[in-house]
């Protein structure tokens, strides 16, 4: 069975689901470079969430672990990125549903910063996770 390849047009959509495994999209990806892993099992709160950014993009020391802070880390990253998220069907699953809100804008507006640099998440899910990853996302009007 041949897996599906993953668009890498920087023009496309921020927020990309894939359904399969973690393996499938490592080498659905192939060698590419830029790329962050995430997992969503550690992001489940905001506190999560932001550790697990600050670790997986290597933001400086004086990240403060707020919104605006992770804007501002995001959007100085000097050649964009594709940020992979592991797990996503678990993504603030513990936070507030206004903490999701916020985070796709604040990922809509890093995107907006670093253009014309690159910068979309992948969100994998395993296949039996992955309509309600994608539920969740057409509620929010991503999908």
């Amino acid at each position: 069975m041949t897996q599906p390849t993953l668009p890498m047009d920087p023009g496309g959509p921020l927020i990309r689901p894939w359904c399969g495994s973690t393996g499938a999209l490592r080498a659905a990806l192939g060698n590419r470079t830029g790329q962050g892993w995430l997992h969503g099992s550690r992001m489940r709160t905001r506190q999560g969430l932001m550790d697990e950014w600050a670790v997986a993009a290597g933001f400086p020391s004086y990240f403060g672990g707020t919104w605006d802070g992770l804007r501002d880390c995001l959007s100085d990253l000097p050649e964009g990125g594709v940020f992979l998220v592991l797990e996503a069907d678990q993504l603030l699953q513990d936070a507030p549903p206004e903490e999701v809100a916020t985070l796709w804008r604040v990922l809509e507006d890093v995107r907006e910063d670093l253009a014309p640099r690159p910068f979309w998440v992948v969100l994998q899910a395993e296949p039996g996770r992955y309509e309600t990853l994608v539920e969740g996302l057409r509620a929010m009007g991503l999908a």
